[in-house]
């Protein structure tokens, strides 16, 4: 049975063997050099195209790129809500040259709940504040320096308040630019020991003239008006976003006063913090922080002059170490600062 299928299957070969050298060659043996076609015109052979040779495969590159650097404090946006009602003016800063001392009095409620909920002490009352010089060829700019801070009676709770105050403005002078519609830039921090020191110097004065420097519209306002400033700045090792409402109250040749509304909050990020100890990691879960309550202005001095803020925050995080179980912290605060204007 086999004797009779060999035969074609050595056909098969031979035929294959005999396509694939005609395919090799560029003209068979037997075939005429010029073929002719019924008209007598010469027909070329068929053009064999040479074979395509896949290029070498190259490993992709792995780029990195630099992170890219954000100046902060970054205005995002200043909307006028309201124009308010009556005869409108337009407001404006026009400082007087000079030094004066703006302080801050904090009476806060602190809870740190890790684990268990506990009862939340009253901290003693926490003083700081700024001393700002104003030259009289140069009222567009600022010349700050950190008065002292400290607590009406020293507790671990006032001395972890304090410790961001003594170790990044306290005793340090800053220079910035301040336009007649109360916008602040060039920021400065004088004789800081490093690059980051400057920077977390910075971020820190930063978010608290934020909180004592209000924001004038462009537009003419009457009472009654209200608008709304929302800026992207940094607290502490974690980037937020502040959206300050202001509502005119009332206006005369003394000043303005307003009413208030300062909401900071903070969306879930890693933190990088130099202070943690090594292999520790924190990761920022939520921070909100609201300020609400009246103030006062005067046009010729820069930061609020007097007022009382209701206070309210919370921070949560989650600590972790390598080969140990991570841990959730939660600080609650509550309570009031009071601003007022030392001539």
């Amino acid at each position: 049975m086999s004797s009779g299928r060999d035969p074609r299957r050595r056909a098969a070969l031979a035929a294959l063997a005999a396509l694939v050298a005609c395919k090799g060659s560029p003209q068979a043996a037997d075939e005429p050099a010029e073929a002719k076609g019924s008209a007598g015109v010469a027909i070329a052979p068929p053009q064999v195209a040479p074979p395509q040779v896949a290029p070498p495969l190259v490993a992709p590159r792995s780029v990195v790129l630099d992170e890219p650097v954000v100046e902060l404090p970054r205005q995002e946006a200043f909307t006028l809500l309201d124009p308010g009602k009556g005869a409108r003016a337009v407001l404006r800063y026009a400082l007087a040259p000079g030094t004066a001392s703006y302080a801050t009095a904090t009476d806060l409620t602190a809870r740190h709940l890790a684990g268990a909920r506990d009862q939340p002490p009253a901290l003693p009352r926490i003083r700081d504040g700024f001393a700002v010089t104003i030259a009289a060829d140069h009222p567009d700019r600022l010349t700050l320096r950190g008065l002292a801070g400290d607590a009406a009676r020293s507790t671990p709770e006032t001395e972890r308040y304090l410790a961001p105050w003594r170790a990044l403005l306290q005793d340090r002078t800053a220079t910035l630019r301040f336009d007649a519609r109360g916008a602040i830039s060039a920021i400065e921090l004088e004789h800081a020991p490093s690059s980051t020191a400057a920077a977390d110097g910075r971020g820190e004065l930063v978010q608290r003239l934020l909180a004592r420097i209000v924001p004038v519209p462009e537009e003419p306002v009457g009472d009654g008006a209200s608008w709304r400033v929302v800026t992207i700045l940094r607290l502490g090792p974690a980037y937020a976003k502040q959206t300050a409402t202001y509502t005119l109250v009332a206006r005369g040749a003394a000043g303005w006063k307003l009413h208030l509304r300062l909401v900071r909050v903070a969306e879930p990020q890693a933190m990088d913090d130099p202070t943690l100890p090594a292999g520790a990691t924190v990761e920022l879960l939520g921070l909100s922080r609201t300020l609400d309550g009246e103030v006062e202005c005067d046009p010729g001095h820069p930061l609020i002059t007097r007022g009382t803020l209701a206070i309210e925050s919370r921070v949560h995080v989650r600590l972790s170490r390598k080969g140990e179980p991570a841990t959730e912290q939660v600080i609650e605060d509550t309570g009031t600062g009071v601003f007022s204007l030392r001539p």
